[in-house]
């Protein structure tokens, strides 16, 4: 059940209280404190937050429409050839859970319901991977064990394509 008893999901505003957020990870922490409500008014990313009843952000996370560079497409998502355009692609660009709120399976949801909401984005809107780029090695392990793949020629990049998408989240 998303989201759980006791929280809410909503889209980003600026009256959520962003600064209190500390996942202990700088980065997830100062993209979520400085970045989204820009992001989101250029209409490059939507950051949806999960909220405790008291309104603290227990999480969030960021998805982009994207287009991966045409010599980083793995071959196997065009029938092992490289397409000659830029392909879209929808981006988990970040995802994070303040450490209050860690061990509660909340990181496992929130990505269960972004790949959900890439199921929905691509009904709509067609794409041909889900890219996420992993902060760590940690964050590498927990993709690769969900089906994502690397993508080729990087350390930290990985892709699900929409065919596997679909099939994970639609069963």
């Amino acid at each position: 059940m998303f989201p759980p008893p006791g929280f809410t999901l909503a889209l980003l505003g600026a009256t959520h209280r962003r600064k209190q957020f500390s996942s202990g990870d700088a980065r997830v922490d100062e993209w979520l404190k400085h970045k989204p409500l820009a992001a989101m008014r250029k209409n490059t990313s939507t950051t949806r937050v999960l909220l405790h009843r008291d309104q603290t952000i227990a999480g969030y996370y960021t998805l982009a429409n994207t287009a991966l560079d045409v010599s980083l497409v793995p071959p196997e998502l065009f029938g092992g050839q490289r397409p000659t355009k830029a392909p879209p692609t929808l981006t988990l660009a970040w995802l994070g859970v303040d450490q209050q709120f860690t061990g509660k399976g909340l990181g496992t949801k929130l990505f269960a319901r972004a790949l959900a909401d890439g199921v929905r984005i691509y009904e709509l809107v067609r794409f041909v991977a889900v890219i996420v780029d992993a902060l760590t090695d940690a964050n590498v392990s927990f993709y690769r064990s969900q089906g994502f793949e690397p993508v080729p020629g990087t350390t930290h990049k990985l892709y699900l394509s929409a065919t596997t998408l679909l099939k994970v989240v639609l069963g």
